[in-house]
């Protein structure tokens, strides 16, 4: 189970650090304008949203990645996962065909019901590092952050 939480940490971690720089490389008005086409958050809230979002993304990718503070950056990251997933659904219901923006402009990705489903599926998984956390490789277990669930094999 250990190495299966570590692929899985070393997956979404990188798909959180490709989303997050992908949208940092947008720069922040364009990631603020794709997430005021949801139409959800009011003006005030949009453009800070649109300067750090992508920075916790990339924070959060990369601890998972290294397995540093690993639950807690899994239970954020299966809260944004579910965020998004509200979000996007709303987009649905709501019929309104604003991009996700989820990687940034570069990549047009109508909201759908598919999508929904992805990101539930995101935050299930970030849910099961969470409770399986670390798993292999991780700083949490070289720093004494946070015991493994499994007893590590000795080398």
């Amino acid at each position: 189970m250990a190495i299966l939480i570590w692929a899985l940490r070393v997956l979404i971690g990188a798909l959180l650090v490709v989303a997050g720089v992908l949208k940092a490389h947008d720069g922040a008005a364009a990631t603020a304008s794709s997430i005021a086409g949801y139409r959800i958050l009011s003006a005030a809230l949009v453009a800070p949203l649109g300067v750090i979002l992508p920075y916790i993304e990339i924070f959060l990718g990369l601890y998972l990645i290294g397995g540093l503070l690993t639950r807690i950056a899994a239970l954020v990251a299966c809260a944004q996962f579910i965020i998004f997933a509200v979000a996007v659904g709303s987009l649905v219901v709501r019929r309104i065909p604003a991009d996700c923006g989820c990687f940034g402009s570069g990549v047009q990705t109508p909201p759908s019901w598919g999508h929904v489903a992805l990101d539930l599926v995101l935050a299930a998984l970030c849910a099961l590092i969470a409770w399986r956390a670390p798993g292999r490789f991780a700083l949490d277990d070289r720093l004494g952050l946070g015991g493994s669930r499994e007893p590590q094999a000795e080398a």
